[in-house]
């Protein structure tokens, strides 16, 4: 899997340095909303019943082949609060949870018209690294009682997200994108550990949808 990580990331640093040598290179960063989710089947134990709406930060790059296509980079960072309602242990003890992933990815968007407000379609592609923590103090520690837990759960997965946004050109060299986009990291398994009797992970995928306001300028 680090192979796979350090690979990627030579692509993603390849195609930003081809980049630099061609006109319409953009620089940029935004901040995001986060909506847990658990796909399309609700009544499954999934992402939105263990954890709750967060936020993000990312930093990147758009560059345009031309008005209507463009390529970019994304490094982002997102946290998910616990769902207080999944984790209510008030009368056992102290619970802290929460979610937080790193990702690498690259983006493509197709613009519908070259005008200074552009709808566009995209779909972006990366690794995701994902950091679960899970902290439970008993209020009986010591006793039969006691179910105190703590693990930190490490993993990297591959992930994509179609996306839907609009592209505001402010001025020459300036331009701001609001954006939805749907995320989906697949192959997110539970692990139970035996010798700490815990399972990791029990919601599985960690699908959210995310609505970002980005800012770019011309270098």
């Amino acid at each position: 899997m680090k192979q796979k990580a350090y690979l990627f990331f030579l692509t993603v640093l390849f195609i930003s340095q081809q980049s630099n040598a061609q006109e319409g290179l953009f620089l940029g960063g935004g901040l995001s909303a986060h909506l847990p989710s658990d796909g399309f089947k609700p009544d499954n134990f999934g992402f939105n019943d263990v954890a709750n709406v967060g936020g993000g930060a990312s930093i990147g790059t758009l560059w345009f082949f031309n008005p209507i296509l463009s390529l970019g980079s994304e490094f982002g960072y997102s946290y998910f609060l616990k769902d207080k309602t999944t984790w209510n242990q008030e009368q056992r003890g102290e619970i802290n949870v929460n979610y937080q992933s790193f990702n690498l990815s690259a983006q493509g968007n197709f613009y519908l018209n070259e005008e200074e407000v552009r709808p566009y379609l995209g779909v972006s592609f990366g690794l995701y690294y994902l950091r679960n923590m899970l902290n439970f103090d008993s209020n009986y520690v010591g006793s039969t009682n006691d179910a105190s837990v703590s693990y930190i759960s490490k993993t990297f997965h591959a992930g994509f997200g179609p996306e839907i946004g609009v592209l505001f050109e402010t001025g020459k060299k300036e331009m701001l994108m609001l954006s939805t986009r749907y995320t989906i990291i697949p192959n997110i398994t539970a692990e139970y550990h035996p010798e700490d009797q815990v399972t990791t992970n029990p919601h599985g995928k960690q699908n959210h949808w995310s609505i970002s306001l980005k800012y770019f300028w011309d270098k």
